[in-house]
């Protein structure tokens, strides 16, 4: 059991889990709890006078909790999405909801309202010059996460349903994304429907049918939709990833699209759209669909273009095979995309694959981030881990040394294992004391493993998720923030913290740029036989490719993003070009209209979405929002090249790693911006290569 008393950031957090059972799970939440409870009713009788010291606080005393709570919770909540035990897993995801309730239901106690607010006398903050500015901007969000949470209303029972709600709201969703985590369908193929996969032996055989077992994940399922020549073969696995865990979970969606609508009317709010746009850098849902919307116009002449030269290669390909008219079909675009690339821009996924092994990646990605930011990653051997396969690093300081936090990679993909690709919060960083606790956090991977004896080679996709994912662990470890409140944090836990949803991304994508150019890509590729580097003429081509063939992925993306915002702005039916449809109908007739293929029929593939229940409701805008501001801080870089300088630049990543990562959320995303930038942040960069 990690206590509250016995806390400390000197060391890496341990994760063994060796002696972990569902009951030990409940035992280890139920004192978490108890601790937690017990602050925050010492918070609530604290006396309102003025002469306490700021460790006496009441907010002072808040903020400990916070971060104690957060940082003893995570070791309980980790397993649901790491362990190798079902029904360890269960009883974590029990411990989040609980969890979760637990911090909502302080965060909308009135008593402790009450008690803030008597103690506040407009002091807080003022005590301490070194980081007074974070602490006023921490009495603010919590008295704002109050009032937002019911505790400005005149009803109690308003309240009471508000919470009770919640509750079935985090319940309902809890069991959405544990059942497309625990999915373990499969598809069964021959050899030869399988034809044009470069490496077979990737896939198990079934001992009882003989054939290849394909599962539902990516590292299964892209390759397949890429390269598999059969069209029959490509719509099976498509098919079936279209309708995953749709039986169980559509109705849980649907359930907790009413219950979202009625808190925010209990709450004063229009809809659920407007309660969660409030807190955002866009600020309300009109404000993200007409970013949605513009950019729905200029990417649909870039869309039409594609898709017809997908349909040309479609029609080339099956030739005098074709019977009547040839269209395009959804299982088409992956494959013929691929080809097209291979076939005009002269980028073969499936040769370059054999350069990206990835024990060579790793190592390259972490030296190119070392460079960049001034750090040194350092292996922690003796870490206790929850897998054979996870590892542990420090991360210092390379001018002083210092320890700054440390991380875990956890990439391979494993039966329960949360089954996409995230960085998780492992502790927050905090003030204990006259100390801060270091942040730490794990890269959660499915990242195709080596098999047999043969290495692991990662698609370039692959890659630029590898690189991407490592941006978040390092906005995590570098966070400098005194509250936990302003932590690296992100709707997957179950404590409060982070920056603005729509700004969350805008690190790591900025970041994500660097994989695409020449200089990093010389690094990052070596073949698995004879260790050369990609051709210079392929990394030519594909570094032009990146923004080649895109109208259609894009496209797709704003359609599930004003379907995100449409059915978060009331119970429905909802209205779309003078018609009315229910929640299903119009996520296919919204990705139709957008993206100009019509979906999987009878298929509901929000079912298997993660993100509107996994936090991202009235959010999943805030991808290419935030990929607006991320290509305007990179161009910061790119002039750089202007000069024959490298973009791997120590004296710009520091001020990046100063500007933008430390801070975290002790400032505004738009105030980081224009702080790094020297000016208002611009769309110019993004627009210029659609």
């Amino acid at each position: 059991m990690t206590s509250f008393a016995s806390l400390s950031s000197a060391n890496p957090p341990s994760f063994s889990f060796a002696n972990a059972t569902p009951e030990t799970v409940r035992q280890d939440a139920k004192e978490i709890k108890e601790q937690f409870i017990k602050a925050i009713n010492n918070i609530k009788q604290c006396s309102s006078s003025t002469n306490k010291s700021e460790g006496d606080n009441a907010f002072g005393k808040l903020s400990l909790a916070l971060g104690k709570a957060s940082q003893a919770s995570a070791r309980i909540t980790l397993p649901s999405m790491v362990h190798g035990d079902a029904d360890v897993r269960a009883a974590s995801h029990a411990a989040k909801d609980d969890f979760k309730n637990m911090f909502d239901a302080a965060l909308s106690d009135k008593e402790l309202y009450k008690s803030l607010l008597d103690n506040n006398n407009g002091d807080y903050g003022k005590n301490n010059s070194d980081h007074g500015d974070e602490d006023t901007r921490f009495q603010q969000n919590i008295i704002r996460t109050l009032r937002r949470n019911g505790c400005g209303l005149g009803s109690k029972s308003d309240q009471a349903t508000v919470q009770m709600k919640r509750q079935q709201i985090e319940d309902a969703c809890t069991a959405f994304c544990a059942a497309i985590n625990e999915h373990d369908g499969c598809l069964l193929f021959t050899d030869e429907e399988l034809d044009g996969m470069d490496d077979l032996d990737r896939f198990s055989v079934d001992e009882t049918t003989g054939k290849r077992r394909l599962g539902l994940k990516a590292p299964d399922t892209m390759p397949v939709l890429k390269f598999a020549k059969n069209p029959n073969t490509r719509k099976k696995v498509l098919e079936a990833l279209s309708k995953k865990c749709q039986e169980e979970n559509t109705p849980r969606f649907l359930e907790v699209l009413k219950l979202r609508d009625a808190c925010a009317k209990l709450l004063g709010y229009d809809s659920h759209a407007q309660y969660m746009c409030e807190t955002k850098m866009v600020r309300t849902p009109e404000k993200a669909e007409e970013f949605l919307l513009e950019l729905v116009d200029a990417y649909e002449p870039k869309r039409k273009r594609e898709l017809e030269l997908l349909l040309d290669m479609k029609k080339k390909d099956i030739g005098d095979a074709a019977e009547g008219s040839v269209s395009l079909d959804p299982w088409d675009i992956a494959y013929y995309t691929r080809m097209y690339k291979s076939e005009s821009a002269g980028v073969d996924e499936a040769a370059i694959r054999q350069y990206f092994p990835l024990d060579h990646v790793k190592s390259q990605i972490i030296s190119i981030y070392e460079e960049l930011l001034g750090l040194k990653f350092e292996r922690v051997l003796d870490a206790e881990v929850w897998n054979e396969d996870v590892e542990c690093y420090a991360v210092h300081a390379a001018s002083s040394g210092d320890v700054l936090g440390h991380f875990y990679l956890d990439i391979f993909p494993r039966k329960g294992k949360y089954s996409h690709q995230c960085v998780y919060p492992l502790r927050p960083s905090y003030k204990a004391g006259k100390e801060r606790v270091l942040p730490a956090c794990v890269n959660i991977g499915n990242l195709t493993p080596s098999r047999e004896g043969k290495p692991s080679l990662l698609m370039f996709r692959e890659v630029e998720t590898f690189f991407h994912e490592f941006g978040h662990v390092c906005h995590c470890v570098l966070t400098n923030s005194q509250h936990s409140l302003h932590s690296w944090a992100w709707s997957a836990v179950p404590w409060p913290g982070g920056v603005e949803q729509d700004f969350l991304e805008v690190p790591s994508m900025m970041l994500e740029n660097f994989v695409w150019r020449p200089e990093v890509l010389r690094r990052l590729s070596k073949h698995v036989s004879n260790g050369s580097r990609l051709p210079e003429s392929t990394i030519e081509a594909l570094s032009k490719s990146r923004f080649l063939m895109t109208g259609y992925g894009k496209s797709k993306y704003l359609a599930m993003s004003l379907y995100d915002l449409k059915v978060h702005s009331g119970p429905g039916p909802y209205e779309f070009q003078g018609k009315e449809y229910d929640a299903v109908s119009l996520y296919n007739t919204l990705i139709e209209k957008y993206s100009g293929i019509a979906p999987m029929p009878d298929s509901f593939a929000a079912a298997s979405w993660f993100h509107l229940l996994m936090g991202y409701d009235a959010g999943y805008y805030g991808y290419i929002y935030s990929e607006t501001f991320a290509a305007d801080l990179f161009s910061k870089f790119s002039e750089l090249s202007n000069d024959d300088k490298s973009v791997i630049d120590l004296d710009l990543g520091m001020k990046y790693r100063d500007k933008i990562l430390s801070p975290c959320a002790t400032v505004d995303g738009g105030a980081m911006l224009v702080d790094f930038l020297g000016r208002e942040p611009s769309k110019d960069a993004f627009l210029s290569h659609i």
